[in-house]
């Protein structure tokens, strides 16, 4: 339209009204700019009075000051909705995957009786040696849905060996969610067993060579923190990845893999690498840990343990896993799994508390 009207081939532009030309100031202007250039008359129906006067200019300007300022709120609003919905294992968006059916009121994934069945049915057979291709041989269905614009129904056909293969590579059927490289934790069910996802990834990774240059460094802030129950010695990182369509996503564990003093590392010695660094944030989110630390020579004033942890607290991930790297000392880990010792650095004021006490005092 606009090459149009510099040709001359338009001397009038209808439109809704002003926010539906653009709701960016800067290309407001700009496009009112040219309206005027070319001689072309903007008739919004919402807005009638808005002329090429100067009066009717400022008040144009002032208008789409606030349809950007709309439309920015409105971005706004949808990545704090979405940051929550992460934090707390929330379901986005989008079909439920096969095996779940999405809750009307909560909108959460909820297991599908008979399709959470046909799931574990294809992961057993994955885990025996079946591949995808197999699997898709015996004519099973993929799930059925309505669609809610046509009415008409959506899928419903024949599995092939790709979705065969995107079902058994997805997190969701262990209680998590993809997100980009990473996996986060969710708050629905879990359709299979870690042991059962893990045996069924590692058949697949056997039938695709893969090469060092492939795999992505992922971040481990606690590597060579975490001590074995069983020999004591430094857990060793652990890292696999698998790719879903073109992502590729990384899967952390921490595990005894050392072979100091000539001793073989102990089997079944694993912990995923998420659950162990969340659980240590989340006591450096309890008062009673900040307030351990203030007393044992951080010369820091008991009442400030509440500022401290709110200024942890609301620090983001990567913040929080540099700083980690730099305070923990150790961390002995039991054999049950259930408890853990942390051990922070002695030195761990000089480089903690002068970040958070700034922070803290930033946020004051």
């Amino acid at each position: 339209m606009r090459e149009r009207i510099k040709a001359g081939l338009i001397d009038r532009v209808y439109a809704a009204a002003l926010d539906r030309c653009s709701r960016s100031v800067t290309d407001t202007i700009q496009l009112f700019e040219e309206f005027e250039r070319a001689g072309v008359e903007v008739c919004l129906a919402h807005h009638v009075e808005l002329c090429a006067e100067p009066e009717s200019r400022l008040l144009r300007h002032i208008l789409a000051s606030f349809a950007q300022f709309e439309r920015e709120m409105i971005a706004s609003r949808i990545a704090e909705t979405r940051a929550y919905l992460k934090k707390h294992g929330r379901r986005l968006a989008g079909p439920a995957p096969y095996g779940y059916d999405a809750d009307p009121i909560t909108k959460q994934l909820v297991p599908n009786r008979a399709e959470a069945r046909r799931v574990r049915a294809i992961f057993k057979r994955a885990v025996t040696g079946q591949t995808p291709a197999e699997i898709d041989h015996l004519g099973w269905r993929t799930k059925q849905w309505v669609s809610k614009r046509s009415g008409r129904p959506i899928g419903g056909g024949r599995w092939t060996a790709r979705q065969v293969l995107a079902l058994l590579r997805n997190p969701v059927y262990l209680g998590k969610f993809a997100a980009g490289d990473s996996i986060r934790p969710g708050c629905h069910e879990p359709i299979v067993d870690l042991g059962t996802f893990e045996s069924a990834q590692e058949q697949l990774d056997r039938r695709r060579p893969t090469s060092k240059s492939d795999r992505h460094r992922l971040p481990f802030p606690l590597r060579g923190k975490l001590i074995c129950p069983r020999c004591q010695r430094r857990l060793c990182t652990y890292t696999f990845t698998r790719r879903q369509g073109k992502t590729t996503i990384g899967y952390r564990y921490y595990r005894c893999r050392s072979t100091a003093g000539g001793r073989a590392p102990c089997k079944g010695v694993q912990y995923p690498a998420y659950e162990i660094e969340e659980a240590v944030r989340q006591a450096l989110a309890d008062r009673r840990t900040w307030q351990a630390m203030i007393d044992t020579g951080a010369g820091l004033m008991t009442d400030r343990a509440d500022l401290l942890t709110a200024v942890w607290t609301g620090l983001d991930i990567p913040t929080q896993d540099r700083l980690l790297a730099q305070i923990v000392e150790s961390i002995a880990l039991s054999r049950r799994k259930t408890e853990m010792q942390i051990t922070f650095a002695e030195d761990f004021e000089d480089t903690l508390i002068p970040v958070i006490s700034g922070l803290a005092d930033d946020a004051r």
